[in-house]
This record gives C-alpha cells, structure tokens and sequence, in this order.
C-alpha cells in the first residue's frame, strides 16, 4: 500500500484529508469514498479503543484513502499499537521540543532507522516484507499547538524522521491568549510555515472551508484537514433542514 500523502506531496501538489471524530467505520468509509487522500482518527478528543482504531483504518483502506492518527500521547507503546492496527501516519498533539519530535520519529521507526517494536499485530498480515517498505511510508506529522513549539519550530522540522509539520492554531490561540486570526495569531503561523519552508519540509494545517483551504494553499501551505466528520453531517444536516421549512 502506497501513501497517498506521499504521492501527492512527491509530485509538489496538496494533500487533502479529514478529521475522523465520530468513532464509526462507516462514517469512516463515507468520508473515504468522497475521495479524500487521508482520513484522521482523532484518538485525542474522540472516546474511541484500539480495536475501533483499527476498524475504522480498514474502513478507510476500503476506499482507497490512507489512514492516519492523532494519538492521545506520546509514548512509544501508544504509537507502536497504532502502527501494529494500520496507521500509515501519525499526528502527535502538543509537540513543544526538538527532544519530544525526535522520540516520536523514533517509535514509528524500525531498527536501525528507529526503535520500533516488532509484534504480530494487523499490520502483520500485509506480508513478510512489511518491515521492508513501511518505514518509507509512514509519515511522523507533529502537531505545534503553543509558543514554545512555534519558537522550537525549525528545531522540530530538521529532525530526522519528521516529515510534515503541522499547526493546532485553535490551542496555539488559547495556550497564546489572544483571538484566532489577530495579527499575532496570524504572525505565529506564518513563523511556523516560514520555518517549515526554510528546512524544506511541507507544512499544513487545519481549515474549515474550501474557501479557507484556498487563502492557506496561496500563503503557502500543502497538507490539510478540511473540517471533520461531525462538522459535514452537522452542516448538510442543518442545510437540508433550513431547505425543508422554507415557505
């Protein structure tokens, strides 16, 4: 299985996926077959286990999108049993530290790349050449969310191991203590991407419209989550009501 996320960054596009926070595998796979690159389960926020995780990875699979995670910490157990049940990526929230992104790229690497366990978990089932070729699929995107990160930004994105770079401008704008789009706000994101650019390393982040994709993508930015599973059946729910009750 090849990463889509590579494919499409390889050849100097954008990369578009969603944010999974539902839980269910087939909201999974009708996000999938919309024709997203990549699909995000939001194992941070979402009340999901293990084997929901790894249902949901099939569904995704199913249709052809690449399956990745944002994982509720940091440990290499945690990132470990998320690989062994699929994950071709993996999304750290609160990277804050050059010490923290290095760990991270570490545990979703085999020896001698990285430290990787070997287990007999799904991932298994894709073959004996499976520890051949992952290593070069799997994509380590650390989630900067405060200022330290954004100070520590080109520190985190020339470490080894870490592929895309990528904004929590919600948390960033609390952990900062001012609104979301004020100049400062604006002026840290722009750091970040500028830092990404200066290491060569693609940058993304979070939008909520195609119309907020298209400012982002013309300041330079290639990978993002274009809102979530909740967020689209809450719109075109609201949408086909409003239709419903006009006069």
């Amino acid at each position: 299985m090849r990463s889509r996320i590579r494919e499409k960054l390889s050849d100097g596009g954008v990369s578009i996926g969603s944010w999974l926070n539902l839980g269910s595998p087939q909201a999974a796979e009708v996000m999938a077959a919309a024709g997203f690159d990549w699909l995000a389960v939001d194992a941070e926020h979402s009340p999901v286990g293990i084997t929901e995780i790894a249902n949901m990875f099939r569904a995704i699979e199913s249709r052809g999108a690449t399956p990745i995670v944002r994982v509720w910490d940091h440990a290499p157990e945690t990132i470990g049993r998320v690989l062994d049940a699929g994950a071709f990526g993996i999304v750290p929230p609160h990277v804050s530290t050059p010490e923290q992104a290095a760990q991270i790229a570490q545990a979703c690497r085999y020896p001698p790349r990285g430290k990787r366990s070997s287990g007999s978990g799904r991932a298994g089932t894709w073959g004996p050449d499976y520890k051949t070729w992952i290593d070069d699929e799997v994509v380590v995107i650390p989630q900067i969310e405060d200022r330290e990160g954004i100070g520590n930004a080109q520190a985190i994105m020339e470490i080894e191991g870490v592929d895309i770079g990528f904004l929590g401008p919600g948390d960033l704008s609390l952990e900062m203590g001012v609104a979301a789009g004020s100049s400062e706000h604006e002026n840290s994101i722009q750091h970040f991407l500028d830092a990404c650019n200066r290491v060569g390393k693609p940058c993304g982040i979070p939008v909520s419209s195609g119309q907020d994709l298209l400012k982002r993508k013309e300041q330079g930015f290639v990978f993002f989550d274009l809102s979530n599973d909740m967020g689209f059946l809450a719109a075109e729910a609201s949408r086909q009501l409003r239709e419903a009750m006009e006069e």
